[in-house]
Protein backbone atom coordinates (compact mmCIF):
# COMPACT_ATOMS: atom_id res chain seq x y z
CA UNK A 1 0.00 0.00 0.00
CA UNK A 2 1.24 3.45 -0.91
CA UNK A 3 0.66 6.63 1.11
CA UNK A 4 2.38 10.02 1.26
CA UNK A 5 2.20 12.33 4.28
CA UNK A 6 1.84 15.98 3.31
CA UNK A 7 1.99 17.49 6.82
CA UNK A 8 1.80 16.60 10.49
CA UNK A 9 1.79 18.58 13.70
CA UNK A 10 0.66 19.18 17.25
CA UNK A 11 -1.60 22.24 17.54
CA UNK A 12 -3.09 24.32 20.35
CA UNK A 13 -6.07 26.45 19.32
CA UNK A 14 -7.11 29.11 21.84
CA UNK A 15 -10.71 29.64 22.94
CA UNK A 16 -13.00 30.94 20.16
CA UNK A 17 -10.27 30.23 17.59
CA UNK A 18 -10.21 27.52 14.95
CA UNK A 19 -10.41 27.25 11.17
CA UNK A 20 -12.87 28.86 8.76
CA UNK A 21 -14.73 26.63 6.30
CA UNK A 22 -12.26 25.24 3.79
CA UNK A 23 -11.36 22.11 1.85
CA UNK A 24 -8.19 20.47 0.58
CA UNK A 25 -7.28 17.62 -1.73
CA UNK A 26 -5.78 15.36 0.90
CA UNK A 27 -7.11 13.31 3.78
CA UNK A 28 -6.79 14.69 7.31
CA UNK A 29 -6.76 12.93 10.67
CA UNK A 30 -7.40 15.02 13.78
CA UNK A 31 -7.14 13.53 17.28
CA UNK A 32 -8.20 15.68 20.24
CA UNK A 33 -6.19 15.10 23.41
CA UNK A 34 -7.27 18.14 25.47
CA UNK A 35 -10.20 20.58 25.38
CA UNK A 36 -13.16 20.52 23.02
CA UNK A 37 -14.43 22.19 19.88
CA UNK A 38 -17.43 22.39 17.58
CA UNK A 39 -16.85 20.99 14.10
CA UNK A 40 -18.81 21.20 10.85
CA UNK A 41 -17.94 18.61 8.21
CA UNK A 42 -19.82 18.55 4.91
CA UNK A 43 -22.75 20.31 6.57
CA UNK A 44 -22.90 18.00 9.61
CA UNK A 45 -22.25 19.68 12.97
CA UNK A 46 -20.89 17.83 16.01
CA UNK A 47 -18.73 18.37 19.10
CA UNK A 48 -15.36 16.70 19.61
CA UNK A 49 -13.76 15.93 22.98
CA UNK A 50 -10.52 14.33 24.26
CA UNK A 51 -10.07 10.90 22.68
CA UNK A 52 -12.19 11.74 19.61
CA UNK A 53 -10.79 11.21 16.13
CA UNK A 54 -12.07 12.87 12.96
CA UNK A 55 -11.20 11.71 9.45
CA UNK A 56 -11.84 14.40 6.82
CA UNK A 57 -11.82 12.91 3.35
CA UNK A 58 -10.23 14.59 0.35
CA UNK A 59 -12.46 17.28 -1.11
CA UNK A 60 -14.65 17.52 2.01
CA UNK A 61 -15.55 20.95 3.39
CA UNK A 62 -14.91 21.44 7.08
CA UNK A 63 -14.46 24.02 9.82
CA UNK A 64 -14.18 24.06 13.59
CA UNK A 65 -14.18 26.47 16.51
CA UNK A 66 -12.84 25.93 20.02
CA UNK A 67 -15.51 25.97 22.73
CA UNK A 68 -13.59 25.03 25.89
CA UNK A 69 -12.05 27.67 28.14
CA UNK A 70 -8.58 26.13 27.96
CA UNK A 71 -8.67 25.85 24.18
CA UNK A 72 -8.26 22.59 22.28
CA UNK A 73 -5.13 20.55 21.55
CA UNK A 74 -4.93 18.24 18.56
CA UNK A 75 -2.61 15.93 16.71
CA UNK A 76 -3.13 16.43 12.98
CA UNK A 77 -1.85 14.46 9.98
CA UNK A 78 -2.63 15.12 6.31
CA UNK A 79 -1.87 12.59 3.59
CA UNK A 80 -2.62 11.55 0.02
CA UNK A 81 -2.88 8.17 -1.67
CA UNK A 82 -3.69 6.79 -5.09
CA UNK A 83 -3.66 3.20 -3.84
CA UNK A 84 -7.07 1.64 -4.53
CA UNK A 85 -6.67 -1.01 -1.82
CA UNK A 86 -5.96 1.68 0.77
CA UNK A 87 -8.83 3.83 -0.47
CA UNK A 88 -11.16 0.86 0.09
CA UNK A 89 -9.91 0.67 3.68
CA UNK A 90 -10.46 4.41 4.13
CA UNK A 91 -14.08 3.97 3.04
CA UNK A 92 -14.59 1.71 6.06
CA UNK A 93 -13.30 4.29 8.55
CA UNK A 94 -15.97 6.42 10.20
CA UNK A 95 -15.88 10.20 10.05
CA UNK A 96 -15.81 10.45 13.86
CA UNK A 97 -15.07 7.78 16.48
CA UNK A 98 -13.15 7.28 19.74
CA UNK A 99 -9.57 6.17 20.27
CA UNK A 100 -9.17 2.75 21.90
CA UNK A 101 -6.84 2.48 24.91
CA UNK A 102 -4.88 5.52 23.61
CA UNK A 103 -3.34 3.34 20.90
CA UNK A 104 -3.93 5.92 18.16
CA UNK A 105 -2.65 8.71 20.38
CA UNK A 106 0.61 6.79 20.80
CA UNK A 107 1.01 6.15 17.07
CA UNK A 108 0.16 9.69 15.99
CA UNK A 109 2.41 11.20 18.67
CA UNK A 110 5.32 9.15 17.39
CA UNK A 111 4.52 10.14 13.80
CA UNK A 112 4.48 13.84 14.70
CA UNK A 113 7.76 13.51 16.59
CA UNK A 114 9.35 11.81 13.57
CA UNK A 115 8.44 14.81 11.45
CA UNK A 116 9.72 17.27 14.04
CA UNK A 117 13.06 15.55 14.61
CA UNK A 118 13.73 14.43 11.03
CA UNK A 119 15.95 11.56 12.09
CA UNK A 120 17.47 9.16 9.55
CA UNK A 121 14.76 7.75 7.21
CA UNK A 122 12.04 9.66 9.08
CA UNK A 123 9.77 9.74 6.01
CA UNK A 124 9.78 5.95 5.79
CA UNK A 125 9.16 5.62 9.53
CA UNK A 126 6.36 8.21 9.42
CA UNK A 127 4.67 6.44 6.51
CA UNK A 128 4.89 3.11 8.32
CA UNK A 129 3.34 4.61 11.46
CA UNK A 130 0.55 6.16 9.39
CA UNK A 131 -0.24 2.82 7.74
CA UNK A 132 -0.41 1.14 11.16
CA UNK A 133 -2.64 3.96 12.36
CA UNK A 134 -5.04 3.68 9.40
CA UNK A 135 -5.32 -0.10 9.73
CA UNK A 136 -6.01 0.23 13.45
CA UNK A 137 -8.64 2.91 12.75
CA UNK A 138 -10.29 0.52 10.29
CA UNK A 139 -10.28 -2.32 12.84
CA UNK A 140 -11.80 -0.11 15.51
CA UNK A 141 -14.54 1.04 13.17
CA UNK A 142 -15.18 -2.54 12.06
CA UNK A 143 -15.46 -3.58 15.74
CA UNK A 144 -12.73 -6.16 15.21
CA UNK A 145 -9.93 -4.58 17.21
CA UNK A 146 -8.55 -6.00 20.45
CA UNK A 147 -6.12 -4.16 22.72
CA UNK A 148 -2.62 -4.42 21.27
CA UNK A 149 -0.84 -3.04 24.35
CA UNK A 150 2.36 -2.18 22.53
CA UNK A 151 5.05 -0.59 24.67
CA UNK A 152 6.91 2.31 23.08
CA UNK A 153 7.57 5.33 25.34
CA UNK A 154 7.04 8.52 23.35
CA UNK A 155 9.91 10.57 24.69
CA UNK A 156 12.85 8.24 25.33
CA UNK A 157 15.24 8.03 22.39
CA UNK A 158 18.96 7.41 22.16
CA UNK A 159 20.77 10.76 22.41
CA UNK A 160 23.99 11.09 20.40
CA UNK A 161 27.06 12.64 22.09
CA UNK A 162 27.05 16.42 21.94
CA UNK A 163 23.31 16.69 21.33
CA UNK A 164 21.24 19.59 22.65
CA UNK A 165 20.33 19.79 26.38
CA UNK A 166 17.69 17.44 27.71
CA UNK A 167 14.08 18.58 27.57
CA UNK A 168 12.46 18.62 31.05
CA UNK A 169 10.29 15.68 30.02
CA UNK A 170 13.42 13.68 29.19
CA UNK A 171 14.62 14.28 32.74
CA UNK A 172 11.23 13.18 34.06
CA UNK A 173 11.43 9.97 32.02
CA UNK A 174 14.96 9.23 33.23
CA UNK A 175 13.99 9.69 36.86
CA UNK A 176 10.84 7.57 36.59
CA UNK A 177 12.65 4.70 34.84
CA UNK A 178 15.49 4.83 37.37
CA UNK A 179 13.10 4.68 40.31
CA UNK A 180 10.34 2.33 39.19
CA UNK A 181 11.25 -0.13 41.94
CA UNK A 182 10.95 2.52 44.63
CA UNK A 183 8.17 4.63 46.05
CA UNK A 184 8.64 8.32 45.28
CA UNK A 185 6.55 11.46 45.58
CA UNK A 186 5.93 14.13 42.97
CA UNK A 187 8.03 16.43 45.16
CA UNK A 188 10.92 13.94 44.94
CA UNK A 189 10.54 13.95 41.15
CA UNK A 190 10.61 17.75 40.81
CA UNK A 191 13.62 18.13 43.14
CA UNK A 192 15.60 15.47 41.26
CA UNK A 193 14.83 17.12 37.90
CA UNK A 194 15.75 20.57 39.21
CA UNK A 195 12.50 22.28 38.28
CA UNK A 196 9.67 23.96 40.15
CA UNK A 197 6.92 21.42 40.83
CA UNK A 198 4.12 23.44 39.21
CA UNK A 199 6.27 24.11 36.12
CA UNK A 200 7.05 20.43 35.74
CA UNK A 201 3.36 19.55 36.00
CA UNK A 202 2.58 22.00 33.18
CA UNK A 203 5.33 20.56 31.00
CA UNK A 204 3.97 17.03 31.40
CA UNK A 205 0.39 18.17 30.74
CA UNK A 206 1.32 20.25 27.68
CA UNK A 207 3.45 17.56 26.05
CA UNK A 208 1.34 14.50 26.86
CA UNK A 209 -2.17 15.69 27.70
CA UNK A 210 -1.91 13.78 30.98
CA UNK A 211 -1.58 14.77 34.61
CA UNK A 212 1.73 13.94 36.28
CA UNK A 213 0.21 11.00 38.18
CA UNK A 214 -1.43 9.57 35.05
CA UNK A 215 1.80 9.94 33.10
CA UNK A 216 3.83 8.11 35.76
CA UNK A 217 1.24 5.34 35.80
CA UNK A 218 1.40 5.09 32.00
CA UNK A 219 5.18 4.66 32.16
CA UNK A 220 4.71 1.91 34.77
CA UNK A 221 2.12 0.21 32.59
CA UNK A 222 4.46 0.33 29.57
CA UNK A 223 7.22 -1.24 31.67
CA UNK A 224 4.83 -3.96 32.84
CA UNK A 225 4.01 -4.74 29.19
CA UNK A 226 7.71 -4.90 28.32
CA UNK A 227 8.49 -7.29 31.17
CA UNK A 228 5.55 -9.56 30.32
CA UNK A 229 6.34 -9.59 26.60
CA UNK A 230 10.13 -9.85 26.76
CA UNK A 231 11.06 -11.74 29.94
CA UNK A 232 10.09 -14.90 31.78
CA UNK A 233 9.62 -13.13 35.11
CA UNK A 234 6.61 -14.16 37.17
CA UNK A 235 3.85 -11.64 37.82
CA UNK A 236 5.00 -11.39 41.43
CA UNK A 237 8.52 -10.53 40.28
CA UNK A 238 7.19 -7.94 37.83
CA UNK A 239 5.02 -6.38 40.52
CA UNK A 240 8.06 -6.16 42.81
CA UNK A 241 10.22 -4.57 40.08
CA UNK A 242 7.56 -1.91 39.57
CA UNK A 243 7.31 -1.00 43.23
CA UNK A 244 3.94 -2.59 44.01
CA UNK A 245 3.46 -3.85 47.55
CA UNK A 246 1.70 -7.02 46.48
CA UNK A 247 0.40 -8.88 43.45
CA UNK A 248 -3.23 -7.98 44.16
CA UNK A 249 -2.50 -4.25 43.94
CA UNK A 250 -0.55 -4.77 40.71
CA UNK A 251 -3.40 -6.83 39.23
CA UNK A 252 -5.91 -4.06 39.95
CA UNK A 253 -3.52 -1.50 38.42
CA UNK A 254 -2.99 -3.57 35.27
CA UNK A 255 -6.69 -4.31 34.76
CA UNK A 256 -7.53 -0.62 35.21
CA UNK A 257 -5.22 0.25 32.30
CA UNK A 258 -5.90 -2.71 30.02
CA UNK A 259 -9.33 -4.09 30.80
CA UNK A 260 -7.95 -7.59 31.48
CA UNK A 261 -5.96 -9.08 34.34
CA UNK A 262 -2.18 -9.55 33.99
CA UNK A 263 -2.63 -13.32 34.32
CA UNK A 264 -5.03 -13.32 31.34
CA UNK A 265 -2.61 -11.19 29.32
CA UNK A 266 0.48 -13.21 30.18
CA UNK A 267 -1.31 -16.38 29.05
CA UNK A 268 -2.08 -14.83 25.63
CA UNK A 269 1.42 -13.43 25.14
CA UNK A 270 3.59 -16.29 26.36
CA UNK A 271 1.60 -19.22 25.01
CA UNK A 272 2.05 -18.06 21.40
CA UNK A 273 5.13 -19.75 19.96
CA UNK A 274 4.52 -19.57 16.22
CA UNK A 275 2.28 -17.65 13.80
CA UNK A 276 1.94 -18.79 10.19
CA UNK A 277 0.78 -16.30 7.54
Amino acid sequence: MDVKITSSGRFHYKKACGKESHYHNDYQIQLVYAGSSLMVLDGEQFSIFPGDIVLSRKGSTHAFQTISQEGVKMLEVKFITLDHELEDILKGIKTKFEDQDRQLFSLLSRLVLEGQRKALNYKIMSGTLLMECLLLMYRICMKSSIPVFESFPLHREARPPGSSPLHPLDLVDEYIHSNLEHSFTLHDLSVACGYNQDYLYRVIKNRTGLSAIKYINLVKFEKALFLIQNTEQTLSEIAWHLGFENLQYFSRFFKHHSGITPSEYIAKVRLTTRTDY
